[in-house]
């Protein structure tokens, strides 16, 4: 019996978690909800996955975007940046 109760409180704790960074992750990035967004931002990586990018994909994204992402050094927040200019834009 009592290990079944420490199952039950683990799995509560684990679904506020969840639920927790859902709404924080929905609250940062009100577009995610939007199917735009989301392609927007995989079209965007998988554009520059291998590199090089098309010019299609430069054009689509306003220029203090580029210079920001093109100046960053970190993978991770490359990726931030294009989920900001995906997910952000209402």
């Amino acid at each position: 019996m009592g290990k079944t109760k420490y199952k039950f409180k683990a799995l509560k704790y684990f679904m506020f978690l969840l639920v927790g960074m859902l709404l924080g992750v929905g609250a940062i990035w009100p577009g995610i909800i939007r199917e735009t967004g989301r392609k927007c931002f995989f079209k965007t990586i998988q554009d520059g996955s291998d590199g090089r990018v098309s010019l299609e994909t430069i054009f689509s994204i306003s220029p203090n975007y580029l210079l920001k992402i093109n100046n960053e050094k970190n993978k991770y927040n490359k990726i931030l940046l294009i989920g900001d200019f995906c997910f952000r834009k209402l």
